[in-house]
């Protein structure tokens, strides 16, 4: 396709499903699977492991066979790998162990295929602050025996409005990694220092042989700022951050109104309406 909107990358919670959701509506299910059929690509950008994000995509497993995952650290097209960072699991217990002697009550949480590992010694804090992640966890080690982890992000007993400070702290304490706070929740996604949801969209639009120019992003909290920015044709949600906001070129109608899906239905339909407010 020489011209037009080849590619839509999105973010999911809160800016695909609302957070919570644990499917896709009706009408986004629908918009995805016509916008794969016309011969295009959607593509998750997500903090959620690709095992996550298949069990939620469903039965519309062709808009999940292209994506970034883990904050774009693991990036498939049409089902296949085509690049992976990973985290070294010998820092993630200096993490570990920082968080145990720092805070209070945070903890790192390790995705290791379908099992999800708290990584503590002092287990006993876990009950303090039940969180729905901490609550999907298989169990709780104290040392990581694998040399690299796909993905992690650390729990907080804290509210989302204190978590930045936690997070500034660990930038300045750990240089190696970003610390990122995923939307208005109590957690921080960890990632290899400098990677991000846009170098993800480097990845895809060199796989996919397509031009910038080609791609549309949408998404809605601080961790898509990066994506936001890097891609022209990029649209926040109305019920996303401030930062957010600003970053995008665009606004777009909040999460519970299927925004995602009005992007793709105008696209397929050659409208060249900007949903800017």
């Amino acid at each position: 396709m020489a011209s037009g909107v080849y590619l839509v990358v999105s973010d999911i919670d809160d800016t695909l499903i609302p957070r919570g959701t644990h499917g896709l509506p009706r009408r986004t299910s629908a918009a995805i699977e016509r916008f794969v059929a016309s011969g295009r690509h959607f593509a998750p950008i997500t903090g959620r492991s690709r095992d996550d994000a298949l069990k939620m995509f469903g039965s519309c497993a062709a808009g999940c066979a292209t994506g970034a995952f883990v904050n774009g650290q693991v990036v498939y097209v049409d089902g296949r790998l085509v690049h992976s960072e990973l985290l070294p699991s010998a820092r993630l217990q200096e993490v570990a162990d920082y968080l145990d002697r720092c805070t209070t009550a945070a903890n790192i949480l390790l995705y290791q295929g379908a099992f999800i590992r708290a990584l503590t010694k002092k287990p006993w804090r876990l009950k303090d602050y039940p969180s729905q992640e901490n609550d999907r966890r298989d169990d709780c080690i104290q040392a990581v025996e694998a040399p690299w982890v796909e993905k992690a992000n650390i729990q907080c007993a804290c509210s989302p409005q204190k978590v930045p400070a936690l997070a500034a702290r660990l930038s300045r304490q750990f240089e190696d990694f970003d610390f990122v706070q995923p939307g208005d929740v109590s957690e921080i996604d960890i990632a290899p220092k400098g990677w991000s949801k846009a170098r993800s969209v480097q990845v895809l639009a060199q796989a996919l042989d397509i031009e910038l120019a080609q791609i549309v992003a949408v998404g809605d909290s601080d961790n898509d700022v990066a994506l936001l920015e890097y891609v022209p044709n990029s649209y926040a949600v109305a019920s996303g951050t401030n930062t957010a906001r600003r970053a995008a070129a665009y606004q777009l109608p909040p999460v519970h109104q299927e925004p995602v899906a009005q992007v793709l239905e105008a696209i397929l339909t050659g409208e060249t309406q900007q949903f800017c407010s």
